[in-house]
């Protein structure tokens, strides 16, 4: 599959979240304290959403995202929709986000106490507005369908709604196959899943969790991949399924240090998505020969614009680094990207808006220069 300008994924491109304005944050304080309506919010959210689609498109972005400004979270306001009032609540988790100090975050886990129903759109009516307010390639994001499992465990999910692993599985699938759907119906053709899970097995720490509660890792790659391959199956004809991987991005901090070669197998060869977006803006994502490993069929996009720092990295580093991973993959399967995105979290940043569209420029002038059809 040839990565040109009109087909998915785009030879400069992007994981999806963008900083929030800090008037955008406000204003949804305010909706939750109900000083704003509904409508209200979507005033301010649709001008947010112009304004940033706007700066992608000056940035030299064939392909833009609303930020996943209408989000709290890339897990949450998904699965929100599906359980309905009082159906997801946090509790303190088993994981968290490090860095290189030492300094921990907690993660939350998110246990689940009603069964999952699609009961109408959830990202559709957001992807319907950017596609109505640009001429590039609206690009949505959905999370992994395996996150809440991975969060809490058994815990999360057999606790008041679900007595079976297996009916919940199935409840996951069919609200993917029916949001896919929708989304479709809204003119989606171009899809990325985040996938956040899979290359932490890697990490001993994350192992470590899960032996304690009793789970075997190389048991549940078996389960994830066979789920999230179910979901990506449900796609409609013309919507294009891209995987990002992801190793945790909260405030720069990270939740594991894992490569890619322990689970290329699963992750390159047996999981069905038809490109990814891969990490490789540090040593902890492990080193790039392990896209030898990347079936012939399949695109990538490197991730080699950190998140993570402000500071620009070279252009020619980056064409460097380009150049070394086609030894391994042709020049004409790979794409460059950022690394994640800017902002997973409201008020997650450790960065300007003028630096994170600094970095986007970069990310774009350096694809036109490595790549004919950028």
């Amino acid at each position: 599959m040839i990565a040109a300008p009109h087909s998915p994924p785009f030879r400069a491109d992007q994981v999806g979240s963008l900083l929030r304005p800090a008037h955008l944050i406000e204003a949804r304080e305010q909706r939750r304290k109900r000083l704003l309506s509904d409508d209200e919010l979507r005033v301010i959210e649709d001008e947010a959403i112009r304004e940033v689609v706007a700066r992608q498109e000056a940035a030299g972005l064939r392909v833009v995202s609303d930020g996943e400004f209408r989000r709290q979270n890339y897990i949450v306001d998904f699965f929100r929709k599906a359980l309905g009032s009082g159906g997801l609540k946090a509790e303190p988790g088993d994981f968290v986000h490090r860095n290189a100090k030492g300094d921990t975050i907690p993660v939350e886990k998110l246990v689940i106490h009603k069964p999952l129903r699609w009961t109408g759109p959830i990202f559709a009516e957001h992807l319907a507005f950017v596609r109505s307010i640009t001429q590039c390639t609206p690009k949505m994001t959905v999370p992994s369908p395996i996150v809440l499992h991975f969060m809490g465990g058994n815990d999360a999910i057999l606790r008041d709604a679900y007595t079976s692993l297996d009916g919940f599985w199935a409840d996951v699938i069919e609200v993917y196959r029916q949001e896919f759907a929708a989304l479709h119906a809204a003119g989606c053709t171009y899809l990325q899943i985040d996938e956040t899970s899979l290359v932490k097995f890697g990490d001993p720490e994350i192992r470590a969790v899960l032996e304690r509660r009793g789970e075997d890792w190389r048991t549940l790659v078996e389960t994830y991949v066979e789920v999230i391959n179910a979901v990506i199956a449900t796609a409609p004809a013309g919507m294009t399924v891209g995987i990002h991987v992801c190793r945790g991005n909260r405030l720069g901090f990270w939740q594991a240090d894992a490569g890619y070669e322990f689970m290329a197998d699963q992750l390159f060869r047996r999981l069905n998505a038809r490109f990814y977006f891969l990490e490789f803006d540090s040593p902890r994502a492990g080193p790039i020969d392990a896209l030898k490993y990347m079936p012939e069929d399949k695109t990538v996009a490197l991730g080699l614009v950190t998140t993570k720092s402000p500071d620009l990295e070279q252009p020619e580093m980056l064409r460097a680094r380009i150049q070394e991973a086609s030894a391994f993959v042709s020049m004409d399967r790979l794409c460059l990207s950022p690394q994640c995105g800017f902002s997973g979290n409201v008020g997650n940043t450790v960065m300007t808006a003028d630096q994170q569209f600094a970095k986007l420029r970069l990310l774009a002038e350096t694809a036109r220069s490595v790549w004919q059809d950028a």
